[in-house]
C-alpha cells in the first residue's frame, strides 16, 4: 500500500478480480459524476506476484484525453452545496491519474456571519481577494497581525472566527489584528462581498477562484486566469503592512489543507526571506500545523525504517534518508513538485498546469534557469526563514483509510500527518546541518483550535508567554498538555472515526 498499489489476498482468479474491482469502482464513479457530460474510460491490471497475492493497479483517466478537465457535478447536504470535482492534476507530469475531490464548500459570498469584517484586497488590476479582517484599514493602534489561511473546504468564516477567540481568551485583541483571506472556489463579485468598495475595487471586480484544492494549495491557476495562488498571500502581506502603519510584526499560519499551501509558499515566495517582509521589513513568522503533505526539497526521502505502518507517536525519530530506488520511485514521480521541486526549471511543463504557473512565479524573484539552480536557490532561502511547525501528538490515523493524502509519493514520507511531520524535521536537520528546524507537539488530534489554542502557538504568534513554568516554549518537541482533560470525539473530518483529542480548558 505504501508504494501506491493495492495489495489484495488471493480471492480467485486475476480475471474474476478484475472484473468485480472494475463493476465496483464504474459504480462509485456513476454516482460521485452523474450528470456529467463527459464519459470515464477504465482500466484495470492484474498481476500474480510471486508471493502468490494478486497485486491491482486501478487507473481511471477521461476518455481519450490527457488534457486537463474536469467532471463535476453538484451535490447537496447538510445545507452546503459541494462540487464534486474529477480532475487530471497530474497530467503535467505525465500521470494518467484521476483524482476526486470532494468538499463541502463552507464559502459563502457574502460573508454568512461576519459582513462587517468584509474587506477587499486589490489584485491585479482587474481582480480583488476577499478578506475578513478584525479591525478596519487604517486602524492606527493594532502592532501585529495574524494572517489565518482556511482549510481545504475554503472555511474561511469558520478560521476567522476561531483566531478571533484564540487571541480574546489571550487578552490580545486590543493590538492583534486578524487577517483571513479567501481562495475562493467558485465566483464573487466585490459588490456581493461588501459595500465597502475602497479604490480601486470596483463593484463588477471578481475575485480569482480554483475549484480544485490542489490547485491552490500547490500554487496553481486559477480558473479564470494563469496566476499563480502564491500571489494571493503576498499580495495580503503587503495590504496589511500598507493599511496598519504601526505594525511591527506579522505571523501566517494555516492548518492542514492551509499548512499544505503554506510550506509550498514559503518556499517559493521572496516573503519572509531573512526573517523579514519585503516591503518594511517586518518580522515574518510562518506556523504551519499538521501538514498532510510536506515539499522536500532534494531527491532523499525517508528510508523504509522511517516509514511504518503501526503508530511510533511522538517518538518517531528518523535520522536515514535515501534517493528511492527504480520501482520504488512512484514511476519516477517521487521528486516532482509538488512533493519534492524538482521540474521546476524554466520549460519544465506547459501552461496551464500547476508546475508550468509555480515556476513563472518563481522565476518573478530567482534568476536560474536550469532545476539544479533553482533547487539550490529555494534550499538557501529556506534556510533564510523563520518558519515553525505544530503537530497533533494523536494526530495518527493512517493515511491509507483517507485522513490524508495516500498518493505513492506522499506515502514514500510517512503513513500519517505526524508520522510525516516528523520525518520531515528530521529530514531538515539534515538537509542543513547549522539548521535547527522549530517544532512543537500539542495534545490532541487534527483539530485546528487545538492547535491554536496550544501553549506553543500563544507564545510563538501571540507573544503572551502563557507556558507553564519551567518548560521552554521554544524547545522542539515538548510535548506540552495545553487542557486540562481528554474527551471522545465521534466523526473525525465527517469519516465516523472515534477519536481521543484534548478538551481546550477555557474556549
Amino acid at each position: 500500500q505504501r508504494r501506491g498499489r493495492l495489495q489484495l489476498p488471493s480471492i480467485g482468479s486475476p480475471s474474476v478480480c478484475c472484473a468485480a474491482m472494475r463493476s465496483l469502482m464504474m459504480t462509485v464513479l456513476s454516482i460521485f459524476a452523474a450528470g456529467a457530460a463527459r464519459t470515464l474510460a477504465t482500466e484495470a491490471t492484474c498481476a500474480a506476484s510471486g508471493s502468490g497475492r494478486e497485486h491491482m493497479l486501478m487507473q481511471v483517466r477521461p476518455a481519450q484525453s490527457s488534457s486537463v478537465e474536469a467532471v463535476s457535478s453538484d451535490v447537496v447536504s447538510h445545507g452546503y452545496k459541494s462540487r464534486v470535482l474529477v480532475t487530471d492534476e497530474d497530467a503535467d507530469a505525465g500521470s494518467e491519474r484521476l483524482h476526486v475531490q470532494s468538499w463541502y464548500s463552507l464559502f459563502w459570498c457574502p460573508p454568512h456571519s461576519h459582513q462587517n469584517e468584509a474587506y477587499h484586497v486589490p489584485l491585479y488590476s482587474d481582480s480583488f481577494v476577499p478578506v475578513l479582517a478584525s479591525y478596519p484599514p487604517g486602524n492606527q493602534v493594532v502592532t501585529q497581525a495574524i494572517i489565518v489561511i482556511h482549510g481545504a473546504p475554503r472555511e474561511t468564516e469558520g478560521y476567522f472566527g476561531d483566531m478571533v477567540r484564540v487571541v480574546h481568551h489571550q487578552q490580545q485583541e486590543g493590538h492583534t489584528l486578524v487577517v483571513a483571506p479567501t481562495w475562493a472556489d467558485k465566483a464573487c463579485s466585490a459588490g456581493a462581498w461588501s459595500n465597502r468598495l475602497g479604490a480601486p475595487v470596483q463593484h463588477d471586480y471578481q475575485a480569482p477562484y480554483w475549484t480544485s484544492v490542489r490547485r491552490w494549495m500547490y500554487g496553481g491557476p486559477s480558473d479564470a486566469r494563469n496566476s499563480s495562488s502564491f500571489d494571493v498571500l503576498d499580495t495580503v502581506v503587503d495590504w496589511v503592512q500598507d493599511k496598519y502603519p504601526h505594525l511591527n510584526r506579522i505571523v501566517v499560519t494555516g492548518f492542514s489543507a492551509g499548512a499544505q499551501y503554506l510550506v509550498r509558499w514559503a518556499a517559493m515566495s521572496p516573503e519572509g526571506a531573512n526573517g523579514v517582509t519585503r516591503r518594511r521589513s517586518l518580522p515574518l513568522v510562518v506556523i504551519a500545523g499538521s501538514p498532510s503533505t510536506l515539499l522536500y526539497l532534494s531527491e532523499e526521502r525517508p528510508v523504509d525504517a522511517c516509514v511504518t505502518d503501526w503508530d511510533q507517536g511522538q517518538y518517531q525519530n528518523c535520522n536515514d534518508f535515501h534517493i528511492p530506488k527504480p520501482g520504488y520511485d512512484c514511476e519516477s514521480r517521487w521528486n516532482r513538485y509538488a512533493t519534492g521541486i524538482g521540474g521546476l526549471h524554466w520549460r519544465a511543463s506547459s501552461p496551464g498546469h500547476i508546475r508550468y504557473v509555480a515556476n513563472q512565479y518563481l522565476r518573478k524573484s530567482i534568476d536560474a534557469t536550469s532545476n539544479a539552480e533553482v533547487s539550490q536557490q529555494i534550499r538557501v532561502r529556506w534556510g533564510t526563514k523563520d518558519i515553525r511547525f505544530l503537530f497533533g501528538a494523536r494526530d495518527t490515523v493512517h493515511c491509507d483509510v483517507g485522513a490524508c493524502s495516500n498518493d505513492c509519493e506522499h506515502m514514500l514520507t510517512g503513513t500519517s500527518r505526524l508520522q510525516r511531520g516528523l520525518n520531515f524535521m528530521g529530514y531538515l536537520k539534515r538537509l542543513f546541518p547549522d539548521y535547527q528546524p522549530v517544532w512543537g507537539i500539542y495534545h490532541g488530534g487534527h483539530s485546528a483550535i487545538l492547535a491554536y489554542s496550544s501553549d506553543y502557538f500563544t507564545a510563538w504568534a501571540i507573544e503572551e508567554d502563557c507556558t507553564p513554568e519551567g518548560v521552554d516554549p521554544y524547545a522542539s518537541g515538548a510535548l506540552v498538555k495545553c487542557c486540562k482533560d481528554l474527551v471522545k470525539t465521534y466523526g473525525l473530518h465527517g469519516t465516523g472515526w472515534n477519536h481521543y483529542i484534548c478538551k481546550p480548558a477555557s474556549l
